[in-house]
């Protein structure tokens, strides 16, 4: 990987003093951490951070008007783990420049600086912590930075694709890891894993403020050993127990509600909640049922809907997308992700074409 992240790296390192730098993430620990990666490392080249750090204004994959105002004074952008289309890169490199280190799939590579493994290999799956943990290797932070990149993983289930990673922090950190070193429970038993947990703000109300106050409280530590004396990661961790009482509350609720469609093995589920928590609610229920695609549905202005299959028996990053209907997309929907993992957003009132659309695409995948 180290090789493939050239772009990268020499981005970084003609990036001037008083360039003004913006970085823009994914509202995942995954994003998080990636951010606080890439600022360290701005700090050591230039003599400080990214002069802003963001998520984007609105839960879609673009840009809105808002987080276009903030980059009109930028000179450098950052897109991390956040796959916007290349014609939307392009445009924006008109105006300033812009890098993409991301490992979504994409539709074509932007002429622009661009690092993504799914380049060489469509069916690569490395989170973007990593990737920027590997760009941080031709700055000499690796060693200070593998604990910020574990947490990204833990959350976007990447464990498997980095276990040394794991061993080595393990050894560092020992008491906060547990025996075995699978996904499983270094996301659920252990006290590291819940350092990525709290942090992962994606369930969040007000997700751009607790992505500021995680961040801040990753680029206050210089060790994971600092990290719950920040008073940011306490803010967050108070909201982090809200809501693990309404995760809680809904996963009772689960085996009643959902609905079941037992010939394609594709379950159902709708919550009312003040919190996001359908990826949450989604990646729970796939864990122990991993044959079974799990779509998790929340009504807000829009539908929104987590989906999961742990097995991988189907693509559901492109079923999600197909099964938009097309007057759907005219409007503003939107659909992508991971294979294991992905979602959609779209009007209210095309969600049952959608979940018709995508029982057929199911039954067609056999």
């Amino acid at each position: 990987m180290t090789e493939k992240v050239g772009p990268a790296v020499d981005f970084i390192q003609n990036i001037e003093e008083d360039d003004r730098v913006v970085v823009i993430h994914h509202w995942d620990m995954d994003g998080t951490s990636s951010a606080v990666i890439t600022s360290k490392i701005l700090k050591k080249v230039r003599g400080r951070p990214a002069d802003e750090v963001m998520i984007p204004s609105e839960r879609a994959y673009h840009l809105g008007e808002k987080d276009h105002e903030k980059l009109e004074d930028a000179d450098k952008l950052i897109v991390l783990d956040f796959n916007l289309k290349a014609d939307e890169l392009e445009e924006l490199n008109q105006d300033q420049d812009v890098l993409v280190v991301d490992h979504h799939g994409f539709d074509r590579v932007p002429d622009i600086p661009f690092v993504n493994p799914r380049q060489y290999d469509a069916d690569v799956y490395v989170p973007c912590s990593k990737i920027c943990l590997d760009i941080s290797k031709s700055f000499e932070l690796e060693e200070e930075l593998k604990w910020v990149a574990g947490l990204g993983i833990i959350q976007d289930f990447g464990v498997d694709s980095c276990p040394e990673l794991f061993e080595e922090l393990k050894q560092d950190y020992k008491e906060f890891f547990p025996e075995e070193l699978s996904q499983q429970e270094l996301a659920k038993n252990c006290e590291y894993g819940r350092y990525s947990s709290v942090l992962n703000i994606k369930p969040y109300r007000d997700s751009a403020h607790f992505a500021k106050l995680a961040y801040e409280a990753l680029m206050k530590s210089n060790d994971l050993k600092e990290l719950e004396a920040q008073e940011e990661y306490r803010q967050v961790y108070e909201v982090y127990l809200e809501m693990q009482d309404e995760f809680n509350e809904v996963m009772e609720n689960y085996e009643e509600e959902r609905e079941i469609d037992r010939e394609q093995c594709i379950i159902f589920f709708e919550l009312d909640s003040d919190f996001h928590i359908t990826s949450s609610i989604a990646t729970n229920m796939s864990t122990k049922t991993p044959e079974w695609i799990h779509l998790v549905i929340q009504r807000d202005e829009e539908i929104n809907i987590s989906a999961r299959c742990q097995s991988g028996r189907v693509d559901l990053g492109e079923l999600m997308q197909e099964a938009l209907p097309e007057k759907a997309v005219e409007e503003g929907a939107e659909a992508g992700g991971h294979r294991k993992a992905a979602g959609a957003s779209m009007p209210e009132k095309y969600f049952e074409d959608f979940k018709e659309n995508f029982k057929q695409l199911v039954k067609q995948e056999g």
